[in-house]
């Protein structure tokens, strides 16, 4: 019995401080909102095969990057009218409405299928987002920079608390990621998420032929800045639909996140130096 009533104490702390990190290094860097009260939201800790465990905690830290996963679908007579996107149908050339899904980081995905993802992070930087195509026993295709690119607005890759940046950008011609196996072997992808102090130099972001990443200088940053990573999902949020205020700022860059509004789904803590780089690699599953 006292066995037990020290696990569940060790286990009630271990929360409370997930908890405690969450709303100080997110809610409290967003701008402040209505001031009324807020509804708890709780992480859990994911171990899986690209991000290890950290702990303990640390309630100050700001090196860590929100990325919210949002599958397509089609609208439902319950959905509320004002969360639906417009998104482009490559193949019938017309826009149809859909509604934005929240999904776990690394949930199957199934050929055909549309996402979107948002990504937040509570510091001053610089986003980029690097896609390689993943292969059966683990081989990995060329490293595309796809955020930013030569749609992107210059500077609109900057990061601030509170900014949700939408990719693919909505003001794309093409909005959306539609899964889409490039040959039989192909069983998913790996973003690289980097988020740096200053600009990326030598790299021509703005180029219509997406920019190649050096295998070996991607290795050299995965090495530097992301090795020790914490992944942990959001209790219930699986299944949330998009929000009128995430709808609003992802179409506004100016309109911010406050703390009154969601966080995101997915919740990665990197262990840095101050100053440093961050950087998480996040797989997309499919799945037949």
């Amino acid at each position: 019995m006292a066995a037990a009533v020290v696990a569940a104490m060790t286990l009630s702390a271990q929360q409370d401080g997930t908890r405690e990190l969450w709303d100080s290094a997110f809610r409290q860097r967003r701008p402040a909102g209505s001031g009324a009260p807020i509804r708890p939201v709780s992480y859990r800790p994911v171990k899986d095969q690209v991000t290890p465990t950290l702990s303990p905690p640390r309630s100050s830290d700001d090196t860590i990057v929100g990325i919210t996963f949002w599958r397509l679908r089609r609208p439902l007579p319950q959905d509320d009218p004002n969360t639906r996107l417009l998104i482009l149908d490559e193949e019938a050339g017309t826009e149809i409405e859909q509604v934005p899904e929240r999904i776990e980081a690394g949930s199957p995905l199934k050929p055909g299928e549309r996402v979107r993802l948002s990504i937040e992070v509570p510091r001053a930087g610089h986003l980029y987002v690097i896609d390689r195509e993943q292969f059966e026993g683990g081989k990995l295709g060329p490293a595309n920079l796809i955020y930013p690119n030569f749609q992107t607005p210059p500077d609109d890759n900057k990061v601030a608390s509170g900014r949700q940046i939408e990719i693919p950008d909505r003001r794309d011609r093409i909005n959306s990621f539609k899964l889409v196996k490039s040959r039989a072997d192909h069983v998913g992808e790996v973003l690289v998420v980097l988020v740096t102090p200053e600009p990326l130099k030598n790299i021509n972001a703005h180029s219509r032929k997406p920019a190649i990443i050096d295998d070996e200088l991607l290795s050299k940053w995965e090495a530097q800045y992301g090795l020790q990573v914490e992944h942990l999902e959001m209790d219930g949020g699986s299944g949330q639909t998009l929000s009128p205020a995430e709808k609003a700022s992802g179409a506004d860059s100016s309109k911010l996140l406050t703390r009154d509004d969601p966080l995101p789904q997915t919740m990665y803590r990197v262990r840095s130096k101050p100053g440093e780089p961050l950087l998480v690699k996040v797989p997309i599953r499919m799945g037949n």
